[in-house]
C-alpha cells in the first residue's frame, strides 16, 4: 500500500513527538508526581512528588537526586495567591514533619504551602544519615566514657560514615547552601510559578538568604525566623550566644520582684551547679527503648548547661517561666528533672548528620579561626571548656571542598523581608537578626518575648503577623500588640503548687 507524503509527515511527527517526550521526561530539573513520602493528615488536599535535579550542577556526569515535596493546597480553592515555600533548619533537619501544621497556619487559608525537603535530609534520596555517629555517642554515654575518649570515638564514627557514603558514589561536596538554593529555584520553575514566598528558620533562614542573593527574580517576599547569617562565623561566637541568653534570664529574674525575692542569687547558683557537677557528676539510670536494658548515664556540669539552654529553647514559654525554679532546685540537689536529660544521651540523632557535616565543613570551618574558637571559653571562665559543637574536629575527617568566599559574606537585597527573633534564643541571638536587617533595604524586625529558637512554633499571634505580612509584604507588620500580649501573658514561676 502506498502512503501519501501527508501521512508520512504525520507518522514522522508522531514518532518525533514520542521521541521528544521520552527525552523531556529524562531532563532535569523536573517534578514527578508520586505518593507522599510521609502520611498526610486526613482531610488535607495535598499534592506530592519529587523534584529531580542533578546532584552537582557543574559535574560532567548525569547523576541525579530526588527531593520529596508536599504541597498543601489552600483552604480557598479559588485562591490565586503566590504559595509559601517553607523548610526547616538544623542543618540536617527533615522538613516533612511540618505536614501536620495546618491547624497552626493561618496563611494556609488563601495560599498553598510547599514543604521542601532539603537535599541530604531524612526523606531525600539519598539521605545522608550517619547511624555510626549516633551509635558511637550512645555507646560512650552507656559506658560513661570521659569527654576525650567519647570525642575520639565520635570522630572515628564520622570518618566511617564519610567513607561509607563516598563508597556509595555520593559526592558529599554537593550538599551545600548554593546547591540547595538552586534546588528551590528549580522547583519554582518546574512548578511553573512566577513568584513564591519563602520562609526559613535557623539554618534555612540562611538558605533563604542564599536564594535571595542568587535568584531574586522569582521571590515575592521572605520571612527569616531565628536567622543564622552567612557572615557570622558560628563556632567563634557560639558560646557568646549561650551566655547572652543566660544573662537575659538572670537579668529578667532580677527585674521581676517575685523572682528576685525567691532566687536572689540565681546567676551564682547556675554557675556553681555547673562547677559542682563537673567535679562530681550525677548518675541517672535510664532504660533503652529498644532493648529494655537499663544503663547508668553520667551527667556533668556541661550537660547541665546544655540542658538549661535547651530548656530555654523549647517550643513554649511555659518552659522558660520554669527555668529559675529548675536551676534553683538543681542547685539544692534535687536532680529528678535534670536526670531526664540522660534519655537524650542514649537516643539517636534527629538530624541527617552527613548533611550537617557537609554544610559545616564547606561553609563554616574554612572561614573560621581555631584559636578564636578555643578562646571563647577563656572569655567566660565559669564556662571554661564548654563547647557548642564538636564539628571543627569532625571536619578534619569530613573532606569536602571549601565554599566560595561570597558564601561567608552578608546578603544585600531589596526584597520585602520580615525578620523574626526571640528573646531567649541562644543559638541565633536577636542581635544577629537585627544585623541582618541592615543589609535588607525593605525589611522589618520583631523580637518576640518569652520565646526561644523558632518562636513561630509557640506564638500564635506571631503566626498571624506572618500571615498578614504575606498578604501585604510592603506594609510594616503591626507587631506591638502581639509583643505586648505575650509580654503580659507570662511570668516566672517561683514555686510549684
Amino acid at each position: 500500500m502506498k502512503i501519501s507524503s501527508f501521512f508520512k509527515g504525520l507518522l514522522f511527527a508522531a514518532f518525533f513527538c514520542v521521541f521528544c517526550f521520552a527525552q523531556e521526561s529524562k531532563t532535569v530539573p523536573r517534578f514527578e508526581q508520586a505518593d507522599c513520602a510521609v502520611p498526610v493528615p486526613k482531610g488535607e488536599n495535598a499534592e506530592c512528588g519529587y523534584l529531580v535535579v542533578k546532584e552537582k550542577r557543574v559535574a560532567k556526569n548525569d547523576k541525579t537526586i530526588r527531593l520529596p515535596i508536599i504541597i498543601l493546597r489552600a483552604e480557598n480553592p479559588d485562591s490565586k495567591n503566590e504559595p509559601v515555600l517553607r523548610t526547616l533548619g538544623g542543618p540536617g533537619a527533615s522538613s516533612l514533619r511540618m505536614v501536620g501544621s495546618r491547624p497552626r497556619a493561618p496563611w494556609l487559608k488563601n495560599r498553598d504551602l510547599i514543604i521542601f525537603e532539603q537535599r541530604g535530609t531524612k526523606y531525600a534520596q539519598p539521605a545522608l544519615d550517619c547511624a555510626e555517629v549516633s551509635a558511637a555517642n550512645i555507646a560512650s554515654a552507656k559506658k560513661q566514657f570521659a569527654a576525650k575518649a567519647a570525642r575520639a570515638d565520635e570522630i572515628k564514627a564520622a570518618k566511617a560514615c564519610f567513607d561509607r557514603l563516598t563508597a556509595q558514589g555520593i559526592d558529599l561536596s554537593a550538599y551545600n547552601s548554593a546547591e540547595s538554593a538552586a534546588d528551590i529555584e528549580d522547583l519554582r520553575r518546574a512548578l511553573k510559578l512566577e513568584k513564591i514566598n519563602l520562609w526559613g528558620v535557623s539554618y534555612s533562614a540562611r538558605l533563604m538568604l542564599n536564594v535571595m542573593r542568587d535568584y531574586p527574580q522569582g521571590i515575592r517576599s521572605v520571612v527569616l525566623e531565628s536567622t543564622m547569617p552567612p557572615e557570622i562565623n558560628y563556632d567563634e561566637v557560639g558560646v557568646d550566644g549561650i551566655v547572652s541568653a543566660l544573662n537575659q534570664l538572670f537579668n529578667n529574674c532580677k527585674a521581676d520582684s517575685e523572682c528576685l525575692a525567691a532566687y536572689p542569687n540565681l546567676e551564682n547558683e547556675f554557675y556553681e551547679t555547673v562547677a559542682k557537677l563537673n567535679k562530681e557528676p550525677v548518675i541517672a539510670n535510664v532504660k533503652d527503648a529498644k532493648s529494655g536494658a537499663s544503663f547508668d548515664v553520667k551527667l556533668n556540669g556541661d550537660d547541665f548547661a546544655t540542658w538549661i539552654i535547651d530548656y530555654l529553647l523549647s517550643d513554649s514559654a511555659e518552659a522558660i517561666v520554669d527555668a529559675p525554679l529548675v536551676i534553683h532546685a538543681t542547685f539544692e540537689g534535687t536532680y529528678a528533672a535534670f536526670k531526664r536529660y540522660a534519655n537524650d544521651k542514649i537516643s539517636p540523632s534527629n538530624y541527617s548528620l552527613g548533611m550537617r557535616y557537609s554544610f559545616w565543613c564547606s561553609e563554616e570551618i574554612p572561614f573560621e579561626s581555631r584559636p578564636k574558637i578555643a578562646a571563647q571559653s577563656n572569655v567566660y571562665p565559669r564556662l571554661k571548656g564548654y563547647e557548642v559543637m564538636s564539628l571543627p574536629e569532625i571536619c578534619g575527617v569530613w573532606k569536602v571542598s571549601a565554599a566560595k568566599p561570597w558564601e561567608n559574606s552578608a546578603v544585600k537585597s531589596d526584597i520585602p523581608t520580615f525578620v523574626v527573633a526571640a528573646e531567649y534564643d541562644a543559638y541565633t541571638p536577636p542581635a544577629w537578626g537585627k544585623a541582618t536587617t541592615k543589609n535588607l533595604k525593605n525589611s522589618f524586625f520583631v523580637e518576640i518575648p518569652w520565646a526561644g529558637h523558632g518562636p513561630a512554633f509557640s506564638t500564635p499571634c506571631l503566626r498571624d503577623l506572618i500571615a498578614a505580612f504575606f498578604d501585604n509584604p510592603k506594609q510594616v507588620p503591626n507587631s506591638s500588640e502581639c509583643v505586648e500580649k505575650v509580654r503580659r501573658q507570662f511570668k516566672f514561676v517561683v514555686k510549684k503548687t
